[in-house]
């Protein structure tokens, strides 16, 4: 199942991951070719799967195609700019385009890249565990019978260290890092029956909660099937069971690791710590750079450029692919409508499974999200899936379980039996351009800058970083972790604003960092240093950060995305981290 399909035109090229090479897999993009090209103000970023879940509400689909379109603008832009402040050979991102700026330009076509949803670490750091173990272990991030499995290097991209951490992403599903995460519903007996399946991304449904926290109560109730799912099980609360109150939207913040999606409590969209799709756009930015020098194969060049996670399935093929169309001098940029995609699995993928009934058990996948086929976008042909959202349960007239369904003679105990079957995939948009000088490897810079990471209002950075996570790990986390990059909204008269940046590199050796922003009409005052310990939303585990509090107040400020620059004392002027806030009228 792990495999990548390019589709060009009328030509398939099927290629094997493992044994990928440049020389055959080069894509032509012929320059004679004219499709529409889409200019960037006719352009708009759609939502994941062309998804309209505000279709009976013009009003609110609108406001939801804007503030989507802003996000992944956003999201872009971060990831063109590279790491200018602690890395070298990071900046220079020419091959990646952002279509909300320069359009679709003629010529173009989309690419599949594909790979499988079960989790590739297991396999390469256990390959002599037993396959019950395997599967528990995708399943629950334990072992069949409870235990943590062995520990593993705590950097994948230093042959030489010598230092362990517990398998992760931690998290309550992190171990499912695939961008593909399940959640196993059991009867009183321990039968499953049913398996929900998600690839949706974390800032979709924060932006659809932004727009409206009713409508993605709806959407709770109606794709799990659970209409006793209330509002107050969705939004974050404080130590006295209180409600937080977002100052973005001044509603309730929403709670990504609520009941209903969090652990085996159900599925609705991705929670480990390196599915999102702001990351998925910063590995494709990353992996752009023409390197040279970094050795052989697609987990080399992970390495070299410092994007993604070492022997996952999904890092190093895309990265990989990403890399090959730039050493060809080609542009590449997500497709839109951007997203993550299950591909549905075939009878031919149910082979190895037999009913109590003769029944094929690949008719009991049903796709509730997304779709199985889209039209042409911007001009350009969509192969594969868009599903979003699936269950695999049989229908209850059969009267008999998943656990009934025999997997190589076995009854099936585990989802992840399931997930095998299903491969993932993102779909670029590449044309020609030109061959860029490759870089060396990323390496640390001589010189550190402070970089800012994200804003939060204190409210909300407070609340998420006093939330626990539990895990099986049992390591030390809290929702912070599963905070996103969508921006806070900041009124362009706002009057000292409470908020938190955190940052790295922070010296404060020489006295207070400065904070400013594009433009003057934005001002900071710094308040106290505080350091913090979590995933930033795309890492795979947590490390230690610093905090900055500031009262933020704004004077007739120019609405729309905006940069902030963290600068510390007795430097020159920091690099500003693009699009970290969304200031509104």
């Amino acid at each position: 199942m792990r495999k990548l399909i390019i589709f060009l035109f009328t030509t398939l090229l099927f290629v094997n991951c493992k044994n990928y090479d440049k020389k055959e897999s080069e894509v032509n993009i012929e320059s004679e070719t004219v499709l529409t090209s889409v200019t960037s103000t006719e352009f708009m970023f759609k939502t994941p799967a062309l998804q309209k879940d505000f279709s009976e509400d013009t009003s609110n689909q609108n406001i939801m195609n804007n503030e989507w379109n802003v996000n992944l603008t956003g999201f872009t832009n971060q990831g063109i700019a590279g790491n200018p402040w602690n890395a070298t050979n990071d900046t220079e991102i020419t091959n990646y385009f952002n279509p909300a700026i320069v359009g679709i330009p003629s010529g173009g076509a989309n690419v599949a890249i594909q790979w499988n949803a079960l989790p590739g670490r297991i396999n390469y750091y256990y390959p002599s565990m037993r396959p019950n173990d395997k599967f528990a272990l995708a399943d629950t991030g334990l072992l069949a019978n409870g235990s943590l499995p062995p520990l593993i290097p705590a950097d994948a991209c230093d042959s030489g260290s010598t230092d362990k951490i517990k398998y992760g992403p931690y998290g309550p599903r992190g171990f499912q890092d695939e961008y593909c995460e399940w959640s196993v519903t059991r009867n009183d007996q321990g039968k499953i029956t049913r398996i929900d399946f998600t690839c949706e991304n974390p800032e979709y449904w924060n932006t659809v909660w932004n727009v409206s926290p009713e409508k993605v109560l709806e959407l709770y109730q109606s794709t799990l099937d659970k209409p006793s799912i209330v509002m107050e099980d969705l939004y974050m609360k404080d130590s006295n069971g209180n409600g937080v109150v977002d100052p973005s939207t001044g509603n309730y913040l929403y709670n990504p690791l609520n009941k209903y999606n969090n652990g085996s409590g159900g599925a609705m969209h991705l929670t480990s710590t390196p599915n999102t799709i702001q990351t998925e756009i910063g590995l494709g930015t990353s992996a752009s750079i023409n390197r040279k020098n970094y050795g052989t194969g697609y987990e080399d060049l992970l390495c070299c450029g410092q994007f993604g996670q070492k022997f996952r399935n999904s890092d190093p093929t895309i990265g990989g692919n990403i890399n090959v169309y730039a050493a060809q001098g080609m542009n590449v940029s997500l497709a839109n409508p951007p997203g993550l995609y299950i591909q549905k699995p075939t009878s031919a993928d149910f082979k190895p499974f037999t009913t109590p009934d003769g029944t094929d058990p690949a008719t009991f996948w049903t796709t509730v999200r997304g779709q199985e086929s889209l039209p042409d976008v911007d001009g350009l042909s969509m192969p594969g899936n868009y599903i979003l959202h699936a269950k695999y349960e049989v229908p209850a007239g059969l009267g008999y379980t998943v656990s009934d369904i025999l997997y190589n003679g076995t009854p099936v105990a585990w989802g992840s039996q399931i997930a095998q079957l299903i491969d993932m995939h993102i779909i670029a948009t590449a044309y020609k351009g030109t061959i860029q000088s490759p870089l060396e490897c990323v390496e640390a810079s001589t010189t550190i800058y402070a970089e800012p990471l994200q804003l939060f209002y204190a409210d909300v950075y407070n609340a998420y970083g006093s939330t626990v996570v539990p895990n099986p790990a049992d390591f030390p986390m809290t929702t912070l972790s599963n905070s996103t990059y969508v921006t806070p909204k900041i009124k362009a008269n706002a009057q000292n604003q409470s908020m938190v940046i955190t940052v790295s590199g922070l010296d404060t050796s020489k006295g207070n960092p400065s904070i400013s922003f594009d433009g003057t009409n934005i001002t900071a005052t710094v308040g106290s240093i505080g350091k913090v310990n979590y995933a930033v939303p795309g890492n795979s585990y947590p490390g230690n950060y610093q905090t900055i509090s500031i009262n933020l107040s704004a004077q007739n400020a120019a609405t729309g995305l905006r940069k902030l620059y963290v600068t510390n004392a007795g430097q020159q002027k920091s690099e500003p981290m693009v699009a970290l806030f969304y200031i509104i009228e």
